[in-house]
Formats: structure tokens, sequence, C-alpha cells
């Protein structure tokens, strides 16, 4: 599994205040400032095996976290762990041991949706905000049936059903037309299944997260990043946010899916790391 092959990046693993261990895929030098990488519902650090070095190339330390439930973190059984709050709370454990006092957050869909959450409630803690393709704030299209679908007289026959077919499938629907999936993409994406675990992680998030959780003003800078062929966030979403945050700074990659990081690295590795410097300058005192 990722980063296998990979000599400039470093797996870890974090202890946190929960007891529970997660792990992360590092890269750039121990004192540099953090940068964390929050991976949306279901994916490992893999989704972001192109931007890490560069950032860390820029100057940055970076972190790119498998939250429980995920990956090869610890994955608890209790529904009640994948609770809006309690995730909330398990990303400020991460950042507490990394030692990191306050860090930019970067994040993925439901990951974006977390460090929005993040920097609400402890705005000390995030010194800038990238939200890609943000997921978590007016629901999921389908959610309704994909909940009636994995309802728990049917919960069983989920390790059966998750084979690389169905993760195929999944990597169609979310990625646009700026990359094509490869063998590899399906083995990452699909090794976590081999847990039992990991799917009914997968399948208490769907039920336990509030995907209608409001957006909040932050006051952190802000850096929104969505596809224009992204299923899962659409125009008025965007709009929404721009109208709640009218500081916030929007860039659409034309062409790109729901998972951008992955599909359009070097575009948004840039915008990133130019936010990043503007960014220093305007953290509120």
């Amino acid at each position: 599994m990722f980063p296998a092959g990979r000599p400039e990046l470093r797996a870890i693993y974090l202890q946190l205040a929960s007891g529970l261990r997660v792990r992360a895929v590092e890269c750039g030098k121990s004192d540099a400032p953090v940068v964390l990488l929050v991976p949306g519902w279901a994916c490992p650090a893999y989704v972001f095996r192109e931007n890490l070095v560069p950032i860390a190339n820029a100057g940055y330390r970076v972190i790119a976290v498998e939250l429980k439930g995920h990956g090869l973190s610890d994955k608890p059984l209790s529904p009640a762990e994948y609770r809006l709050g309690e995730m909330r709370v398990h990303v400020t454990q991460i950042l507490d041991a990394l030692e990191a006092s306050s860090a930019i957050v970067c994040g993925l869909s439901m990951g974006a949706a977390l460090g929005a959450h993040v920097a609400v409630s402890s705005p000390e803690r995030v010194r800038a905000l990238v939200m890609v393709s943000p997921v978590g704030f007016l629901g999921v299209p389908g959610l309704r049936l994909a909940r009636v679908a994995t309802g728990r007289l049917a919960t069983p026959l989920f390790p059966r059903l998750a084979g690389r077919w169905l993760i195929e499938t999944l990597l169609a629907i979310v990625n646009g037309k700026l990359r094509q999936i490869t063998d590899s993409d399906v083995d990452e994406y699909w090794a976590p299944t081999q847990f039992p675990e990991f799917i009914l992680a997968m399948r208490h998030l769907l039920h336990e997260f509030d995907w209608d959780a409001p957006f909040t003003p932050m006051n952190v800078p802000t850096l929104l990043v969505t596809g224009s062929r992204d299923r899962f966030v659409s125009r008025a979403a965007v709009e929404s946010y721009r109208r709640i945050m009218p500081a916030i700074r929007h860039i659409e990659v034309r062409n790109a899916g729901h998972v951008v990081y992955d599909e359009a690295a070097p575009i948004v590795n840039d915008a990133m790391l130019e936010f990043f410097q503007r960014a220093s300058g305007e953290r509120p005192a």
C-alpha cells in the first residue's frame, strides 16, 4: 500500500488522546509549518499522492492522514464514533498528536467540511483552510437511497459486495475527464476493504455523520476549489458558500470531477501554494 516505493515519503502512526492510533503519510522537515491533508469518505492517504512532495518542497511539513475507520488507521465499531462532533474532535486530536498548535488544513469532500467545522470551533488551530469539493453542508445526492441500501439487515452482506467492481464503479462516478483510472488506483482504494471493520465504518459514516450541517462563516483565510464535472457539489452550493463568505477565494477546474486533488494535481498544488503565501499575511491578529 501507498507509500510503498516512494522513499521520499514516510508512513507514521499517531497515538491520539482517545486511545486510537491513526496512520498518516508525511513529507518535509519536522520543524516546518504544518499542512494537514484530510481525505473524504472512504479515501486513504493515497488520494494525496501527487500533492505531498510539491507542498513539502515549498517549505512545509505536510501530513496526509487516514481518518479513523479508514485505510490502516484504527476502526472503532461504535456508530457514535462517526458523528460530526466526534469526527471534529478526532481532527483536533490529530493536530495535538502532531504537536501542531496550528496548521493549514486542506480537506477533500467530507474532509473539507470537517476542516471548516474545526476552523469554526477552534479558529486558533487553523491558520488557513482549503476546501476542495466540500460535501457535508447541503446534503449528498443519493444519500437517502444509500442509507436504505445499507440498512442494518443488509450489514452482513457488505464485505461480500465490496469487490473491485464496486471500487471501479465509484471511481468512475467521482472522476471527471482529466485522467484515466488505473489498476493501481483501484487496488489502493480496494485494499482497506479486506478489513470488515472498514466496511462498517463507512456504513456508520453514511448514517451517523451530519451531512446537512449549516455552513458557517469562518475567521480564517479560505480557498474553495471545485470541478466543473463534480456530481456532488452543485453550482448552487458554491454560490451559497460565496454568498455566506464573500471573501472566500474560489477556483473551478474545468472538466475535473469530485477528486480534484488527484485529477488536477498541478493546478491544485499551484493554487494552494499561492494561497498559502497570500494567507500568511491575512491571518487576523
